[in-house]
């Protein structure tokens, strides 16, 4: 089927749908550009046009892709010595953001060579360029749009046109895009939106697991309490803390005896601070009478320790009182980290009673973590081939495997009696994995070799009434809905077993916004009139 103008106007008439009315005639918007041959190097006033009906008419409608652009163009025939105006529309393939700037020249070649050159010098508006295209001799021609803006530069070659003496004489061939869902350009700049090309991948297969975000066994350690007694710090240390091998991270004061009240603490006191005064006034004395030589350097050794345990009966009498009347001290046994890393679990408080052995902190090192798996036993003779795994982290797929810097750390040959499943653990840095202790995720362990298979990204496929469906482009802005056989996913992609070829796009990002247009959905965004 011929496309004609009267396709594109009903594209337009969408708009009316949405909210929009259409200011302009199409002949207005047919003189909206100027161009230039190649031999004259100056740009054309438009005549004026009489308004009359084009939807009869003819078009010309092209969809073309370049790594760095996707061109949608719609044009009517070109006829000798009559101005077409293109509706260019530039998209850039790395954002699917439109074109909003550049410079855009159409070129008519005959044996390579160009002999007509049209431009414009910037878009129309975001994403739309009108370059005013009038042939000079009949003919057929190489069509080529060639874009620049900045360090992008894409060439579209759209093949062989041919240049009709006049309207009469127009014949096409081209026939209509296949696709009953019109999703405009407008709309898909407004919208979440990219396509992928389906293509052949390296899938590996995988079986299911469920895994456990663990510390790293090499670089792990949990302080805890060595007696009975009650937690003191100086300053408190909070999760998340970066902690040096050694730093005090708080005491433990050794909880009182039975029937201890603070009377009894004071006396205590006292009498330790008596005993710490004599001999430390007897230390003195006897350094005195040791550098006279008046007595042996055994008897100062001997004064020296008993002046040493006073200090400490001292100190520990001290502590016992602040702690009776609430007052903090850093007096007791210290509790140091034994490696440098992250504080990620702090179980105790200030003031807080704790039993020996009770876990008090944690330090794991911030860099990596290990994801320990369970697989089920039937899958269980599967693992030993196992060479990584994936899973949805953040609604995205992360591969864990040797080209992302993790690696498997053990492999179980045994099954775990209570749980009925085999174990395994991966090392992964965590810049690219879940860091959160403990948390808990479906995983997917790789137990073969890449197999080259037809596939689409996972993100292309929606649920429509509990089957698998994808939307192809077929033209800029025309689509077909699709329904698909899936086979193995592997991280960002899944293996298509039918319902697409090869170098097909699909939509990879807004499908669903691609369905709503399907239904004539107004929540996906208005267009605008070309």
């Amino acid at each position: 089927m011929t496309v004609t103008m009267t396709t594109i106007i009903k594209r337009w008439l969408c708009h009316l749908l949405l909210g929009f009315v259409l200011t302009l005639p199409y002949n207005q918007l047919l003189v909206a550009g100027t161009g230039h041959n190649h031999g004259g190097g100056h740009g054309h006033d438009q005549p004026d046009h009489e308004e009359h009906d084009h939807s009869d008419e003819p078009a010309l409608v092209y969809t073309h892709y370049t790594q760095q652009t996707e061109l949608f163009a719609e044009f009517p025939p070109l006829v000798v010595n009559e101005p077409s105006t293109f509706i260019a529309h530039f998209t850039r393939m790395d954002n699917f953001e439109p074109l909003v700037s550049g410079v855009l020249n159409v070129h008519l070649k005959q044996r390579g060579k160009t002999v007509a050159r049209f431009r414009v010098k910037a878009p129309a508006r975001k994403g739309i360029f009108l370059p005013a295209v009038t042939a000079k001799a009949t003919g057929d021609y190489q069509l080529v749009l060639d874009v620049r803006d900045g360090d992008l530069h894409a060439i579209h070659d759209l093949g062989q046109i041919t240049v009709f003496p006049n309207k009469e004489a127009i014949t096409l061939s081209q026939e209509e895009a296949d696709g009953e869902i019109s999703y405009l350009k407008e709309q898909q700049w407004e919208n979440p939106f990219a396509i992928r090309q389906v293509q052949r991948q390296g899938l590996r297969s995988s079986v299911p697991g469920f895994a456990t975000v663990d510390p790293p066994g090499d670089a792990y350690a949990v302080v805890r309490a060595s007696t009975d007694g009650y937690f003191a710090a100086q300053r408190i240390v909070n999760a998340g803390e970066q902690i040096t091998q050694d730093r005090t991270l708080g005491f433990i004061l050794p909880r009182l005896g039975e029937g201890a009240d603070i009377g009894n603490l004071v006396v205590a006191q006292e009498r330790a601070r008596s005993r710490f005064e004599l001999n430390k006034a007897d230390v003195e004395r006897l350094q005195g009478l040791f550098k006279q030589g008046a007595i042996p350097e055994k008897r100062l050794q001997q004064a020296k320790q008993a002046l040493q345990v006073a200090r400490v009966e001292l100190e520990t009498a001290r502590a016992r009182i602040q702690r009776q009347s609430g007052e903090s001290g850093a007096v007791g046994i210290a509790l140091r980290a034994p490696i440098t890393g992250e504080l990620v679990n702090v179980a105790v408080r200030p003031g807080a009673f704790v039993r020996s052995g009770n876990e008090l902190f944690t330090l794991a090192s911030p860099e990596k973590r290990w994801l320990n798996i369970q697989v089920p036993e039937k899958f269980g003779h599967h693992i030993r081939r196992a060479s990584g795994a994936w899973l949805l982290f953040e609604d995205k797929p992360v591969v864990l495997d040797t080209h992302r810097d993790a690696k498997l750390i053990y492999v179980a040959q045994q099954v775990e009696k209570k749980s009925r499943t085999v174990s395994l653990a991966i090392e992964y840095p965590t810049s690219i994995g879940p860091s959160l202790l403990g948390a808990r995720f479906a995983t997917q362990v790789y137990i073969g070799e890449p197999q080259s298979q037809l596939a689409i990204p996972a993100s292309a496929v929606i649920d429509d009434g509990g089957r698998p469906v994808v939307y192809v482009q077929t033209g800029g802005e025309t689509f077909a809905r699709r329904a698909v056989t899936l086979g193995i996913r592997d991280g960002d992609w899944v293996a298509v077993k039918s319902g697409l070829d090869t170098e097909e796009w699909v939509v990879s990002d807004g499908a669903y916004y691609v369905k709503l247009a399907s239904t004539g959905d107004d929540s996906i965004g208005h267009g605008h009139a070309h």
